[in-house]
């Protein structure tokens, strides 16, 4: 179960990952022990993952977002391969029309044609559909919890 405390420090991590925890405890008012006894437990937990971001797209390269089909196989197994592609970042079972949500970076576009052709010949895959992106204006970002229905970062 997530309390005020761990909200707190996960609204401070969202703003900067690197802040250290001492400031972290100066700004709620408990010890840098607990601060990092709460992170650390929020990790195992699979409740927060401290990652830096980068906007590929001004690296110049190809960031790609794909829902995939799944016929003969679960969408779990497929899934599961879909993880091991050195260019996906991001797996995602849906509910829909789709059952995959996959995001990738490539370097380049014989990359991107490389990892499409990768993905068409998986077992279990049956349709792709490609969504190039061109521009970003907002980064992926847990702060979207914050108004969330149920554990939000901040207390509702």
């Amino acid at each position: 179960m997530i309390d005020d405390l761990d909200r707190g420090i996960m609204r401070i991590l969202t703003r900067n990952g690197r802040t250290p925890y001492t400031a972290v405890a100066r700004e709620l008012g408990t010890s840098e022990a607990t601060v990092r006894q709460r992170v650390t437990r929020l990790q195992e937990s699979g409740a927060l993952r401290i990652v830096a971001l980068c906007n590929p797209l001004t690296l110049g390269h190809q960031s790609v977002r794909l829902m995939i089909r799944v016929r003969d196989l679960t969408p779990r197994a497929v899934a599961k391969s879909l993880a091991d592609l050195p260019m996906i970042n991001h797996v995602a079972l849906c509910a829909g029309s789709q059952d995959i949500f996959l995001e990738g970076t490539c370097r380049d576009q014989a990359q991107l044609v490389q990892l499409l052709d990768d993905i068409r010949m998986l077992p279990g895959v049956s349709e792709v559909q490609v969504l190039l992106l061109l521009e970003l204006f907002k980064d992926y970002s847990w702060s979207g919890l914050a108004s969330a229905v149920g554990q939000g970062v901040t207390a509702e």
